[in-house]
């Protein structure tokens, strides 16, 4: 699987953005399709914009949340943006996710975005999600990077 729910926002990891690449930078981007209403309408768009390191990292720091460890989560991409911060809420099994979509690199000023509250379940099926989809895609190294 590797579709990746968080709230409104969903992200489906298509495919490596290279079959095959020389460099450690390059092999690791992601194609992702990303969909999400947010409070100025429904924005779809596809894009290399991730690396499987930042949903690694992403996914870290989720845990690190649901740990009491943490204060915040993000995943940032590339252009266009995909800018995702979760962080505590007014309980303790709350969290408030918040999403800053820019789908045309040409144009940062078409800006959406959206804020929600989301649960510990809510988290801990976004951890499951990015591990799925770090086991189908995998970090990659390339020549000792």
């Amino acid at each position: 699987m590797t579709d990746f729910q968080m709230g409104p926002l969903g992200l489906h990891v298509i495919k490596y953005a290279a079959e095959q690449a020389d460099d450690f930078y390059d092999a690791n981007w992601l194609i992702i399709d990303v969909n999400c209403t947010t409070d100025q309408g429904k924005v779809a768009f596809q894009s290399p914009c991730l690396m499987t390191t930042d949903i690694f990292d992403f996914m870290d720091e989720i845990k690190a949340l649901l740990s009491g460890e943490g204060y915040n989560a993000y995943l940032v991409s590339l252009e266009p943006q995909v800018d995702v911060k979760i962080s505590r809420g007014d309980g303790p099994d709350m969290f408030v996710l918040d999403v800053e979509l820019t789908p045309d690199a040409d144009n940062d000023e078409d800006i959406y975005d959206l804020s929600c509250q989301v649960t510990c379940f809510d988290l801990e099926n976004m951890a499951q999600n990015a591990s799925k989809v770090i086991e189908a895609f995998p970090v990659r190294a390339i020549g000792g990077s």
